[in-house]
Formats: C-alpha cells, sequence, structure tokens
C-alpha cells in the first residue's frame, strides 16, 4: 500500500510543506503510478488550503 505522506515544517519565512508518495516494494506499478498521481494532485490542494488558513482573518460583530 503506498502512502501519500504530507509534511509542513515552519521555517523562517512561513511554512515549508512537502507531498511526497512512499511505495512500498510489494506495491505493483499502477498502484505506484496512481499513489504519484494522487499526490502530485494532493499537493496543490493542500498548499491552497495552507494559503487559505493563513490568510484567513478572524471575524469581529461590531454592535
Amino acid at each position: 500500500m503506498a502512502k501519500v505522506v504530507i509534511t509542513m515544517t515552519d521555517t523562517g519565512r512561513g511554512l515549508d510543506v512537502q507531498c511526497r508518495v512512499e511505495p512500498e516494494e510489494k506495491d505493483s506499478e499502477r498502484v505506484q503510478m496512481v499513489a504519484a498521481a494522487v499526490g502530485y494532485g494532493l499537493a496543490g490542494h493542500v498548499n491552497q488550503k495552507i494559503r487559505d488558513a493563513i490568510a484567513k482573518k478572524e471575524k469581529t460583530n461590531v454592535h
């Protein structure tokens, strides 16, 4: 079973986000290919979600 691993590291200028695929030796070539496609696709979505979370400002209600 291939795994898609997402790591986030706090750096001086922000966050470093890495998305990598860790295939196992017994995985078929098809499983490795699909896992790589999923991992590459997730990288863009994860980066956008992180940007949205950082840019999101708290809502304040003034009465």
